[in-house]
């Protein structure tokens, strides 16, 4: 008999295993699939710089490449932003992933555009990280294309994701209240 054998356990009820809906890269291999698009709002570019807002908390400032800053960053550089809309393996659940590193959006687009690979909801996608700080370096590699399971679908389907309240300084996930579709005439879905 095992030493945790007979403890009980509260039941997760906050949908996820994480607490962030927010991926993060941890140490090793980070596992995800891209469920969004441009097309549906889960997949946009920007521009990102880190301010302090009225109350003089450090926080983001996002705003479209197209547009002017909303403040001056001094020293600190805003940089170009990938914000996707992804399925967390580890997390098991829907998140935004965004991504500042220039050499790991360049790799994305070249496996987005590459014929062999294409969309990328139709495969998974693992970031190996190694290293912290400055030393810190990832190498990203694409898995062999694959249906999610049928649990993982109704989780993508069932989480909604406002990604535009980014640009508003808010939350996404706000309202985020289970997606009811009607599937008569629609395309199957890719993941």
């Amino acid at each position: 008999m095992g030493f945790l054998d007979n403890i009980e356990r509260a039941p997760n009820t906050g949908g996820s295993k994480g607490s962030s809906r927010y991926m993060k890269f941890n140490q090793g291999e980070n596992k995800f699939r891209i469920v969004g698009t441009v097309e549906d709002g889960g997949f946009m570019t920007g521009m990102v710089g880190w301010g302090e807002d009225k109350e003089g908390n450090r926080k983001p400032f996002r705003w479209k490449v197209s547009e002017k800053a909303p403040q001056d960053f001094g020293d600190e550089k805003p940089k170009e932003f990938f914000a996707i809309k992804v399925y967390n393996y580890a997390e098991e659940c829907v998140q935004i992933l965004e991504l500042t590193q220039r050499g790991l959006k360049d790799e994305l687009v070249t496996y987005i555009n590459d014929e062999e690979w294409g969309d990328p909801r139709k495969y998974d996608i693992a970031i190996i990280k190694n290293g912290e700080g400055i030393e810190t370096r990832y190498a990203m590699t694409p898995k062999p294309h694959k249906k999610m399971t049928e649990e993982q679908r109704e989780a993508v389907l069932n989480t909604k994701v406002d990604m535009s309240a980014l640009y508003r300084g808010e939350d996404p996930f706000a309202e985020n209240e289970p997606v009811v579709e009607d599937d008569a005439g629609k395309e199957e879905d890719p993941f």
